[in-house]
């Protein structure tokens, strides 16, 4: 089962040099180093909003199975979806 955040709330996340998540923190907790499940990139809507976004589905080592995707526009992290 999962949930998805429509809202895309904003996460904290730590990078390597290479700009890859290594560690996620989210509304306060810290969930610790992360492993990457899989990666894919969105470029999308030239004809309205652009979108581009660089996305994760990572594991954490508190456990935590979700996608996160940086918003390659704005700078920002966001949660798009926790996994049971």
């Amino acid at each position: 089962m999962t949930r998805r955040y429509p809202d895309l709330p904003l996460v904290q996340v730590e990078t390597d040099d290479a700009g890859v998540p290594v560690r996620l923190r989210m509304d306060g907790t810290d969930h610790g180093e992360l492993g990457i499940c899989n990666r894919w990139r969105v470029d999308d809507g030239w004809w309205r909003e652009p979108v581009a976004r660089a996305c994760y589905k990572v594991v954490t080592r508190s456990g935590l199975l979700c996608t996160i995707f940086l918003d390659e526009i704005r700078g920002t992290w966001h949660l798009e979806r926790l996994f049971d």
